[in-house]
């Protein structure tokens, strides 16, 4: 999650921004993946993590990145 955090809130004089689109949907090309149990499990996991997350951007983030990659139809 970190990762897909970093590529989304870095600068374009961090990363170029066409790497970066390309890793994100990488990553989430890699997520869907998942069979259906697993996709459960993963959710069931970043929720664990927003939730333990002192950060409210951050978890708000974690929350959404099932939606962002099309995982899921709603956040």
């Amino acid at each position: 999650m970190a990762a897909m955090m970093l590529l989304e809130e870095c600068g374009p004089d961090e990363v170029n921004p066409d790497t970066a689109v390309r890793g994100l949907e990488s990553m989430g090309y890699e997520l869907l993946q998942f069979t259906e149990g697993d996709k459960i499990e993963f959710t069931e996991l970043l929720e664990r993590m927003a939730s333990s997350e002192n950060d409210s951007r951050a978890a708000e983030f974690i929350r959404g990145i099932p939606f962002a990659i099309g995982m899921t139809e709603s956040e």
